[in-house]
C-alpha cells in the first residue's frame, strides 16, 4: 500500500501515505482544490530547483482545516472518525509514513514511543478554540 484514502458516505476524510511511496521530480498527491497543498519531491544529486519566491497578489480563501501529520520514528495506530464520532477506520502508521486529515475526526494510540510532525493552518487561536471532543461516558 502506497496510497490508502478513508471514505464515508462518499466524502474523503484522510489519505494515508506510505514512506515506501516515491515520485519522479514533483509529484502533487492532493487536489487542487484542496486548502492545504501535499507534494512528493524527489529529485537526483545536482538537480537544481530555481530561485523563486511565491505571488504575494494570490490570496486563499479557507474555512476548514486540513492537517498533514508525519510519523518520524515510533508506532501510532490512528483512528479515522465522522463529524459526529463514528469510526470509520484505524490504521496503523510506520516510521516515515504520512497523513492527510481532509474532513470528519480523528485519534491517535500510540503503540511505540513516536515523534509525530503536524502541520496545519494558522494562526492558531488557542487550544480552547480549535478542537471539539467526544463526550467520555
Amino acid at each position: 500500500m502506497f496510497r490508502h484514502v478513508v471514505k464515508s458516505n462518499g466524502q474523503i476524510l484522510a489519505i494515508i501515505f506510505s514512506h515506501k511511496l516515491k515520485s519522479k521530480g514533483v509529484s502533487f498527491l492532493t487536489p487542487n482544490d484542496y486548502t492545504l497543498q501535499l507534494g512528493l519531491i524527489e529529485h537526483p544529486s545536482g538537480t537544481i530547483i530555481r530561485d523563486h519566491v511565491h505571488n504575494p497578489e494570490i490570496k486563499y480563501n479557507v474555512n476548514t482545516t486540513q492537517e498533514f501529520l508525519y510519523l518520524e520514528k515510533g508506532r501510532v495506530k490512528a483512528k479515522i472518525f465522522t463529524s459526529d464520532f463514528k469510526l470509520v477506520e484505524e490504521v496503523m502508521l510506520e516510521p516515515g509514513d504520512f497523513m492527510l486529515h481532509v474532513g470528519g475526526g480523528h485519534g491517535f494510540e500510540v503503540l511505540k514511543k513516536c515523534r509525530l510532525i503536524e502541520i496545519k493552518q494558522g494562526p492558531y487561536p488557542g487550544p480552547e478554540h480549535v478542537k471539539k471532543y467526544r463526550e467520555v461516558k
